[in-house]
């Protein structure tokens, strides 16, 4: 019977388990058939489907795309790479490294993006293309609407405060003439606006505008291999001891060398780890600091300092050369040598009497007539009735001793008859000055005086050359030594020819009739010989503390470099040319092992191309030679030019540091002696840095204070408030000049 019994499958809940049983096995079926067609079409799609690439039209509709080496790119975010992919941004801007999604979506997305529009703002701003900076079509957020409103109206008033603060800080005027310069530019018909037109906003401005400055020179930095640091030290006004921090480096956009102030701090302490603290204060507003300057970091090494010869920055064992020297050994110490200078010729004639006399007669002459109006008056009436031109006498200083006492003699050399002639009118007097008047007049008036009068202005005379030359800006290390032995032989020579002032005196100067010119004389009136033992004994102490205090420049690795880089003085012969200078660059490269460990090899063989190619610039000055080198960028000299790079940076003259110095003194004065540290910072820089008021370019300043707010408070522009942004190391510069405008930009 069994085989007439029908197994019935079991009923489910639903009573349908037959049913979805066989609908189960058909959908298997089916899936089956359709895995089969779509593996078949994919088969066929992959033999026969799409290929994107670049359309050529694509440009006309987008005029920023730019196509190379199969991707797409931004012409506009690329001019600005900073701003178009910040470093807090998580999201990566294709269109900067290279797009290959070759889809009209890809273009109308980076179109409306924030970062493309601020990048179009900013190269239609810099480029001055006309017509909106930002598409019509972007959505109106209030950042968006704030920045399209800034790009016309707003920001033309922006533009007006910023050249207006710009003046007052250039000029070092007070704060307070910002309001009165506000209402000046209004009473000529444009409008400022009703805002920011205080004190408290210029400085702002002037603070915005110094930042961006720094933010220029900390980006350079980054693309220079060395850097120098240059400091000094003084006391302003209000008494507070200022350290003035310089940093000499190769600039990116001129390849030559430059000096920028890189900040100005108060010291807490005057020992030497006080002021390494405050050098380092100033240096981290240019975004250097102890680990990044060591040769191991990435960004720029540190190879020279250059202090003046205070014991608390020279000193080898406790000064800030000696303790930086223990963090930095490939460092180069060096004594600026235009206070070598001066030191070097105050030594000289310290112990000569009548140098002494001379110097004391001069002072006295000094304070006789600057403290009475009254004589200065009678000494003009002489000067009038002898039609003679007064020249003003200065004060002898300690500081500027060499220029101070050579304007001193100058004009008493000039005023010599004016001057006797009054002296000897005030001496016969009774008044209780006629002492002082006669002594004066006894000294003019003796032939020993005034043949050491003008043999000192020869002797001045070379050494203010030499000062001036060691005062520029580009002057190089390997320089300074034969510039210093010209200014020797010139010195020599004066022991066996007169000079043009002794010449002028022996011809003057009359023995048998006690006159020298129009000056009757008193005392004795021997016969003078110019190479007596006096004039001998000065030109020799003279030479003698020179080659003292410049025998550094004689030592390693100073003499190496001068011995390796100045073609000048390189042998002629070809034999030995060849062998000319290797055992120096051995020297150099071992002093500075950590910075050319793994090119010492590279920069032999390239040492002798370099010969090569510096002989035709044997005519040039030096200077200029290797500029040109360094602009040129010759491929097969790369490594040497680094280390040509390297001796361009040596700073042997901290002569930045007294023009910052004397700009202070304008700016902090007995009436502007509260003047805050920051404010103080600010205004400098722009003093000593910033380019001519016309020049100015206040645009990328804007933005920076647009983004300055302090606590999280943005600006409030036409109603909206601009949302402060981290802070973004913005690779752009707006106060500079076209070339470095252009330079910065890219």
């Amino acid at each position: 019977m069994e085989k007439y019994i029908t197994v019935v499958g079991k009923k489910t809940t639903a009573g349908t388990g037959n049913v979805n049983s066989s609908i189960s096995i058909g959908k298997r079926k089916a899936d089956v058939d359709s895995n089969n067609n779509e593996s078949s079409k994919h088969v066929r799609y992959e033999k026969n489907k799409r290929v994107r690439g670049y359309i050529q039209s694509w440009e006309e509709k987008w005029p920023w795309l730019k196509y190379n080496e199969d991707k797409m790119f931004c012409i506009y975010c690329m001019e600005f790479p900073s701003i178009a992919n910040p470093a807090h941004s998580k999201k990566t801007n294709t269109f900067i490294d290279g797009c290959t999604h070759f889809r009209v979506e890809s273009m109308k997305a980076h179109q409306v993006s924030e970062p493309h529009l601020l990048c179009t703002a900013y190269y239609k701003n810099k480029h001055e293309q006309p017509g909106p900076c930002i598409p019509d079509t972007v959505t109106e957020t209030p950042l968006m609407s704030s920045i399209k409103k800034l790009n016309n109206l707003q920001r033309e008033k922006f533009s007006a405060l910023f050249n207006i603060a710009y003046k007052i800080a250039k000029y070092g005027k007070p704060f307070t003439d910002f309001e009165i310069d506000c209402q000046l530019i209004e009473k000529l018909g444009v409008d400022l606006g009703k805002n920011y037109l205080n004190a408290n906003r210029c400085k702002d401005f002037i603070k915005a505008i110094s930042d961006s400055m720094s933010d220029a020179v900390k980006i350079d930095l980054q693309k220079s291999n060395f850097v120098s640091i240059l400091a000094d030290g003084t006391t302003d006004v209000s008494n507070v001891e200022q350290e003035n921090v310089c940093v000499r480096y190769i600039s990116p956009s001129s390849k030559s060398p430059v000096t920028m102030l890189a900040g100005i701090v108060d010291l807490e302490h005057g020992h030497a780890d006080g002021v390494i603290d405050g050098i380092f204060k100033a240096l981290a507003l240019v975004g250097l600091s102890r680990e990044t300057l060591k040769s191991t970091e990435s960004g720029p090494s540190l190879v020279c300092l250059n202090f003046d010869g205070a014991s608390v920055m020279q000193g080898k064992k406790n000064g800030v050369a000696g303790k930086l020297m223990r963090d930095y050994p490939h460092v180069i110490p060096v004594w600026c040598i235009a206070h070598k200078l001066q030191l070097s010729v105050m030594d000289a004639v310290k112990d000569v009497d009548v140098l002494q006399r001379l110097e004391a007669t001069l002072k006295g002459i000094y304070k006789y007539y600057h403290g009475s109006p009254k004589r200065r008056r009678e000494v003009k009436a002489v000067a009038d009735v002898l039609e003679a031109d007064l020249a003003h006498i200065p004060d002898l200083k300690e500081v500027r001793w060499v220029a101070s006492q050579t304007k001193a003699l100058k004009a008493i050399k000039t005023n010599l008859f004016v001057i006797t002639t009054h002296l000897g009118e005030a001496a016969s007097r009774s008044d209780m000055y006629a002492g002082s008047a006669k002594k004066y007049l006894k000294d003019l008036r003796s032939s020993p005086v005034l043949k050491i009068m003008f043999l000192l202005l020869d002797i001045l005379t070379i050494i203010a050359d030499l000062s001036k030359f060691f005062q520029t800006e580009d002057l190089l290390i390997i320089e300074v030594l034969p510039k210093m032995e010209a200014a020797c032989l010139r010195l020599a020579s004066l022991k066996y020819h007169p000079g043009i002032y002794m010449q002028e005196f022996l011809e003057k100067y009359s023995p048998n009739t006690s006159y020298f010119g129009d000056v009757k004389l008193s005392g004795p009136c021997p016969e003078v010989d110019f190479k007596d033992k006096t004039t001998q004994d000065i030109l020799e102490k003279t030479i003698a503390f020179l080659d003292k205090r410049f025998s550094v420049f004689k030592e390693s690795p100073i003499t190496d470099l001068n011995l390796v880089f100045n073609f000048k003085t390189w042998p002629l012969d070809r034999e030995t040319l060849c062998v000319f200078g290797q055992k120096n660059l051995d020297t150099i490269l071992d002093y500075f092992e950590p910075l050319f460990d793994q090119k010492k090899e590279s920069i032999h063989v390239e040492y002798q191309d370099l010969k090569a190619y510096m002989s035709s610039y044997k005519t040039m000055p030096i200077y200029d030679a290797y500029i040109a080198l360094i602009q040129t960028g010759v491929p097969s000299l790369k490594n040497i030019i680094s280390l040509v790079e390297l001796m361009l940076c040596l700073s042997c003259s901290t002569a930045k540091c007294e023009r910052i110095f004397s700009s202070l003194k304008l700016l902090k004065s007995r009436f502007r002696a509260s003047l805050s540290q920051e404010n103080l910072q600010a205004q400098l820089q722009v003093m000593v840095e910033g380019p001519s008021l016309a020049e100015f370019k206040p645009d990328l300043a804007i933005d920076k204070w647009l983004n300055s707010a302090s606590e999280g408070k943005g600006r409030h522009i036409n109603g909206h408030k601009v949302c402060q942004k981290k802070p973004v190391d913005y690779n752009i510069h707006s106060v500079f000049t076209d070339d470095v405008y252009e330079t910065v930009y890219k």
